[in-house]
C-alpha cells in the first residue's frame, strides 16, 4: 500500500497593527544596511563571499504568505519528519497535523506550535529546528500566520 503526504495549505494572516505596503519615511534605502545587521546579527545566512544573503521583501500580506508558505515547503522533508514523530508518539499513525507558523515583519520565525488548543513542545521544537534556516521574507504585514496541514492519503 503506498502512502503519500498531501500538504494542504490554510494561510491566515495576522496584522498586527501595520498599515498598507507603502515603506517606512526615509525609504527602504535608509533602513538597508541596519536590516542586513540585523541579518548578520541573528545569524542569518550569508552569501559566498561571506555577506549576509538579503531577505526577500514582500510587498503585500498576499505576496508575503505566498513566500512564508514556499519557505515552508523547501523544508518539508524535515517538517514531515517531526510530524511522523509525532504521529508514532502520540500513537495517531493517520491523523491529519496541523501547524501553524508564525512570522515577523522582519522574517524571523517567532514559533511553530499544533494549531488549536493542543499542545506539544516536541513537536514544537522540532519544527522549529526544521524551519531554522528557512529563507522568510520581511514584509509591511505585521506578525503573520501560516497554517499548514499535514495527512496521510492511503492509495
Amino acid at each position: 500500500m503506498a502512502q503519500r503526504f498531501s500538504c494542504l495549505v490554510a494561510a491566515v494572516m495576522v496584522l498586527a497593527g501595520c498599515g498598507g505596503g507603502s515603506p517606512p519615511p526615509g525609504g527602504p534605502a535608509g533602513s538597508t544596511s541596519k536590516a542586513a545587521a540585523a541579518d548578520h546579527a541573528d545569524g542569518g545566512a550569508t552569501g559566498d563571499a561571506g555577506a549576509p544573503a538579503a531577505k526577500p521583501f514582500a510587498g503585500s500580506p498576499t505576496e508575503a504568505t505566498q513566500l512564508i508558505g514556499a519557505a515552508i515547503d523547501k523544508n518539508s522533508a524535515d517538517v514531515k519528519k517531526c510530524v511522523v514523530e509525532y504521529r508514532t508518539r502520540k500513537k495517531l499513525p493517520h491523523e491529519r497535523v496541523e501547524i501553524s507558523v508564525g512570522i515577523d515583519q522582519e522574517g524571523r520565525l517567532l514559533g511553530a506550535t499544533l494549531k488549536g488548543n493542543k499542545q506539544d513542545a516536541t513537536l514544537s521544537e522540532c519544527v522549529q529546528r526544521a524551519l531554522s534556516s528557512a529563507p522568510f521574507p520581511r514584509s509591511h504585514a505585521g506578525v503573520i500566520q501560516v497554517t499548514k496541514s499535514y495527512e496521510e492519503i492511503e492509495q
